[in-house]
């Protein structure tokens, strides 16, 4: 197994960089080999945050029974990480449903070109900022574990660790760096 890692720094702030990994309905946002994300089984929420994914399959609002739910103005501090039922839809949202990234959230990446990666999300920490999955295409298979960290001047800085067979992570890394750059911009 070969290991890479890869860090990226810039001016959005941390919360605003969390929401672009947190919501797959926005991935192809900041990714430019993403065109769509399928998601094929919502996954579990862990215990203690049933009210930032809602219950498993439910599209993000319906939890508080309210219409459609965005997330604004992420605080730490603030209950439910800043959930609010507005009536609005991240881009990229279709039809009033999206989902919160979780562990066990499958589904496939549509890339612009070739055939669709699957991939199971296997662990995530709203508080840390952190998450994991493992995305494949046939019997290649990556492991990708994700953090954003806030800077001292207000930006963020996002990481990225790679774990997969032989040179399968070197060769991710080039496109890897460009994805990090647009994540914290």
């Amino acid at each position: 197994m070969s290991v890479v890692f890869l860090e990226a720094s810039g001016p959005a702030p941390p919360d605003l960089c969390w929401e672009r990994y947190a919501v797959p309905a926005a991935w192809p946002g900041w990714a430019p080999q993403i065109r769509a994300v399928e998601i094929e089984s919502a996954g579990r929420a862990p215990a203690g945050t049933a009210g930032l994914a809602g219950p498993a399959g439910a599209a993000a609002g319906a939890y508080a029974g309210q219409g459609h739910g965005t997330f604004q103005g992420h605080s730490r501090d603030q209950d439910h990480y800043g959930w609010r039922p507005c009536g609005e839809e991240p881009p990229g949202a279709d039809a009033g449903r999206w989902q919160r990234i979780v562990p066990g959230l499958r589904g496939q990446v549509r890339p612009l070109a070739g055939p669709a990666a699957r991939f199971l999300v296997t662990a995530v920490d709203e508080f840390e900022r952190t998450w994991s999955w493992r995305v494949g295409i046939g019997p290649l298979r990556l492991d990708l574990d994700h953090g954003v960290d806030a800077c001292l001047d207000g930006g963020t800085s996002t990481w990225l660790r790679i774990t997969g067979p032989g040179p399968l992570p070197h060769a991710y890394a080039p496109l890897a760096r460009v994805v990090l750059r647009r994540i914290v911009r």
